[in-house]
């Protein structure tokens, strides 16, 4: 009796101390202006949104980045907290508690080809024979899903954007699909603005993207949590402060 006793007060104590602990969130560090690293510091639009968030719902935070094939996986095995930011589909509301009251940011994906390429785009069926390239891990919804699956186009997965570039300027795919403020923000610090452009369709429109809290984590105020981040993200978004955040790194804000 005594020994079950001592092990349930070590549970206890264990789950209080694991509810203050600081939370560990991971970041897309290839998702520029959004999420990057500079001089080994993540920083971007959601890494600044999200830690001022964490500030006003007075929960310590840190954040680091990783390739988003890596954020996926440690979302599903509870070995962060939390990640931002990402799409929602059935698939990752298995492993994954969306904050759905407020996106942390709102996605328009395009198709990019090479200058002096550009081919006509109403439809999937109109990308038969082409080679289309993806950054591993991103979803573009079950319209591009049921497409791939169909065999529309054949489509090849890259683990980064300056990768996914470099396949499209050597001729290893017809087009890629990216963001289009992601993209830009890439190809103008490559120096390649005037190379690369996008076709008019949009394969994605204003899709919302949602910071996170993974299952699996042992964290055992999950509700607490994702409660006060998201009355913060909505405090941020109607007095100003996340539109101030975002200038300093696209204009269009």
């Amino acid at each position: 009796m005594k020994k079950c006793l001592i092990a349930c007060l070590l549970v206890l104590f264990a789950t209080t101390a694991r509810a203050g602990d600081p939370l560990h969130f991971v970041a897309d560090g290839d998702f520029a202006p959004y999420s990057m690293v500079i001089d080994g510091v993540p920083t971007g639009i959601d890494v600044e949104v999200f830690t001022e968030a964490a500030r006003r719902a007075k929960l310590e935070m840190d954040i680091t980045a990783q390739p988003l094939e890596t954020v996926l996986k440690m979302v599903q095995d509870g070995s962060c907290d939390g990640a931002l930011a990402l799409f929602r589909s059935p698939g990752r509301e298995r492993y994954a508690l969306f904050m759905e009251a407020t996106p942390i940011h709102f996605s328009d994906y395009v198709l990019f080809t090479k200058v002096g390429t550009r081919f006509p785009f109403n439809s999937y069926q109109d990308l038969s024979g082409k080679v289309i390239g993806i950054v591993t891990g991103v979803d573009l919804g079950k319209d591009f899903i049921d497409a791939r699956a169909k065999g529309d186009m054949l489509v090849k997965e890259y683990p980064d954007q300056p990768a996914i570039i470099a396949g499209l300027l050597g001729g290893e795919i017809d087009a890629f699909a990216g963001n289009i403020d992601v993209t830009y923000y890439q190809l103008k610090t490559m120096g390649l603005t005037n190379s690369i452009v996008y076709l008019d369709r949009k394969l994605l429109t204003g899709k919302p993207s949602y910071a996170v809290l993974s299952r699996a984590t042992q964290r055992q105020d999950k509700e607490e949590i994702i409660q006060a981040l998201e009355k913060a993200l909505d405090q941020m978004a109607k007095d100003g402060t996340y539109n101030n955040i975002a200038r300093r790194y696209l204009l269009r804000f």
